[in-house]
């Protein structure tokens, strides 16, 4: 692969120098200056001006170079770039203009419905989980009628799908997509899991931070760590809707129709004063190369900014982690929750996996879609039990906000220096840390550099898939993942850490290839069994026929730090000699201090962590693209990632029952007790066996059926109950 110029060859030079800086048909305000990016040549760096010294020349790619070649003779790539002139501009669906990026009111023509029911409170409480009914003295906190959720709204609209347009369907989306000259369209959902993945790659897997939250101390109250679920591999499909425009899909195949899907919609408009006529309500906002759209599911006008937010339903622990089984005993459970706090049936329970294993997606589906936050309300399927409001600043501090010991070293040595030199007034006044605002920098700066990569990373595929012939290509499938691996970090010492590596794999489809999701309704183990071998033999046999032409690599990055806020911090008076306060030499001394640069030791940090929101201006991300060239580790790799998802899509839909009275049942219970007693080895459970989590879950479920059966017949007027000694026996 070559880059060519219109007036002679240009051999050698890696190909994202050409992917990574396209002349965008826009704006001359919106394109100059979009990426400072340094490019590498034979161990040498030079800055894309060099390359553009003469504006009537163009560097593109010429596709007819080493054609047929494999991907060995696409070198390794690397990039430094900086997004600091990367803007989200808001796009008019009407006409296709940029409406600026501008976050108030008037960017969201066609208002979203309101909150009913009272709701509209918890929005001006952020974080506190409140429950519709405090079940000490049975008052109820909201309308009653929110308690109950009618059996209706559990079934399909009467077209039998969901009004969820995926983004290759959508003509709104293409044809604005032309206007505004976008090369990729997707939406907020079938973003968000690539987008998780950059952010385990970028942040380094920093953990979540729940010092603020409302979590008693039955769960960890500092650190908290993503579950497996929120990690899984993402799996998308790209569609060439045209020769300019491509649109980025979930994976429906390794995916099933579930009923929280359909009752999510139906709660929103339960719970909001929609209209059956009003129409949906959409954003539009493209960043670098990409027009996303949002759907907006409620409004305030109240909130901040464009007042919008995001409505999200959230099944209790006993449907989420044992789904089939609920689904199998017609959507009910008894699980409840009774409390705020405690370990299970509470909304603290719920609020702690809600942070592990979704607030991620939450937060960039917010950012996406220029949003306040996420209104959340918790039920069981047959009844609702509380709600919660999460403002996106407060889920960037837990995003973004954590930092590790050599942080807090250089952060804390920082402190004592200023407060010592300026005093503890103007310290705390003017120079203190604001880390919820370095926090909503970080998260910003993070999705703006993520979406630049996300486009480096389609694009290396398209290179990859040009190298091997494959310029044809209708459909495309795309999975990756976020691990971690051994890495000296080119040191000399034996000393290992752990890095985050960024794996991706791709294979162009047949045209006539489907993603249709796994069907599990009325059907028993065996035939939900059958269906998911077939969903493996259909991915082996894909394989077998498109093998040759899977293409795949590996990314690394690296940060690059500086210290902007010195700019603002001022030589106080004391310390200039004119004022003959201090002797010269401690004035030297103050303004050495002033100048010292506390990121020296940036590369010691585990986490990309900053002083100052101002510092953001300085963080750029090294980028290293390794690419896989053994078709034979390109398909292993696929493998895995396939064996990831079909896991999760088995515990989903196969369902495993409880026999509590069975002999074996019995004797493992017994034997595992006397086990752990005489330093005897536990009897691992294989995979038709219930796990201890879903065991108590259910054995919850069953108190809290009967304690809802008791409170019934206390709350029936036509019930008296009366209390002697028999029934205290």
């Amino acid at each position: 692969m070559r880059c060519t110029e219109t007036t002679g060859i240009l051999e050698d030079y890696q190909p994202i120098i050409c992917l990574v800086s396209p002349l965008w048909p826009l704006s001359s305000m919106y394109r100059t200056s979009l990426f400072r990016t340094r490019y590498f040549y034979r161990g040498h760096s030079f800055a894309r001006s060099k390359l553009r010294r003469k504006p009537a020349k163009r560097y593109v790619i010429n596709p007819d170079s080493d054609k047929g070649s494999s991907s060995a003779n696409i070198p390794d790539a690397s990039i430094v770039a900086s997004v600091n002139n990367v803007q989200q501009m808001s796009v008019d669906p009407e006409n296709g203009q940029f409406l600026g990026t501008k976050n108030d009111k008037s960017l969201v023509k066609t208002k979203p419905p309101r909150l009913t029911h009272d709701l509209a409170r918890v929005l001006y409480q952020p974080l506190t989980l409140h429950q519709l009914q405090d079940s000490r003295t049975g008052v109820y906190n909201f309308e009653p009628e929110l308690e109950m959720i009618a059996p209706d709204m559990l079934e399909p609209k009467d077209d039998g799908e969901l009004p969820f347009i995926t983004p290759h369907k959508d003509e709104t989306l293409h044809r604005m997509a032309k206007i505004s000259k976008s090369e990729y369209v997707s939406s907020t959902s079938s973003m968000t899991s690539s987008l998780s993945q950059l952010h385990f790659l970028l942040s380094g897997f920093r953990p979540l931070n729940a010092v603020d939250l409302p979590l008693s101390r039955r769960f960890p109250d500092k650190h908290l760590t993503y579950t497996q679920g929120a990690k899984l591999p993402a799996s998308f499909i790209l569609r060439k809707l045209d020769d300019k425009v491509t649109s980025i899909d979930s994976d429906k195949s390794l995916d099933r129709e579930i009923v929280l899907s359909i009752l999510g919609h139906s709660l929103e408009e339960f719970l909001t004063d929609r209209a059956q006529s009003q129409p949906e309500s959409y954003h539009y906002s493209q960043v670098d190369s990409f027009l996303l759209r949002s759907q907006l599911d409620a409004y305030d006008s109240k909130l901040p900014g464009t007042g919008v937010f995001d409505l999200k339903t959230r099944a209790v622990a006993a449907i989420r982690h044992d789904l089939s089984f609920v689904e199998s005993n017609n959507n009910y459970t008894g699980y409840e929750i009774d409390r705020v706090f405690g370990e299970f049936e509470s909304l603290e329970r719920e609020f702690f996996e809600l942070v592990r294993s979704t607030l991620l997606k939450y937060s960039l589906q917010a950012r996406i879609g220029k949003m306040d936050g996420i209104f959340v309300a918790y039920h069981n399927i047959a009844r609702m039990f509380g709600f919660q409001y999460l403002p996106l600043e407060d889920l960037d501090f837990i995003i973004h906000s954590c930092y590790d010991s050599k942080f807090n070293f250089a952060l804390s040595s920082k402190n004592h220096d200023l407060r010592s030199i300026y005093g503890d007034q103007v310290f705390f006044t003017q120079q203190q840390r604001d880390a919820r605002k370095v926090a909503s920098a970080v998260a910003d700066k993070e999705f703006k550099i993520s979406i630049h990569l996300f486009k480096n990373i389609l694009m290396h595929v398209k290179n990859l898939l040009n190298s091997k012939g494959i310029k044809n290509w209708q459909k495309c499938k795309i999975m990756m993942q976020t691990v971690t691996s051994k890495d000296t970090n080119g040191s000399k010492s034996l000393r290992s850490v752990e890095k985050p590596v960024l794996k991706v794999v791709a294979v162009p489809l047949p045209d006539d290839y489907e993603d249709k999701p796994l069907l599990t309704k009325d059907m028993d183990n065996n035939a939900i069994s059958q269906q998911l071998a077939h969903i493996r033999e259909e991915n082996q046999q894909l394989l077998e026929n498109l093998g040759d032409s899977i293409v795949g690599f590996q990314i690394k990055v690296s940060h690059e730090y500086r210290e902007s806020q010195k700019k603002e911090l001022k030589i106080p008076g004391f310390a200039r000699p004119s004022q003959k306060v201090l002797t010269p030499e401690s004035c030297d001394y103050v303004i050495a201090k002033l100048n010292q640069d506390y990121y020296r030791n940036f590369k010691n940090f585990k986490y990309p962590s900053f002083f100052h929101p101002k510092d953001l201006a300085g963080w750029k991300v090294r980028t290293q693209i390794y690419n896989i060239n053994s078709t034979e580790q390109l398909k292993s790799l696929y493998g895995t990632f396939l064996n990831q998802k079909l896991h999760v899509l088995e515990e989903q839909s196969v369902i495993i029952s409880t026999n509590r009275s069975s002999n074996k049942e019995v004797s493992r219970r017994i034997s595992d007790l006397m086990a752990e007693d005489f330093g005897g080895k536990v009897e691992k459970k294989d995979g038709q066996e219930l796990s201890a989590l879903k065991s108590r879950l259910r054995a919850y479920a069953k108190k809290g059926e009967t304690r809802r059966k008791l409170r019934d017949r206390l709350c029936s007027p036509k019930v008296k109950i009366t209390w002697d000694s028999q029934d205290m026996d």
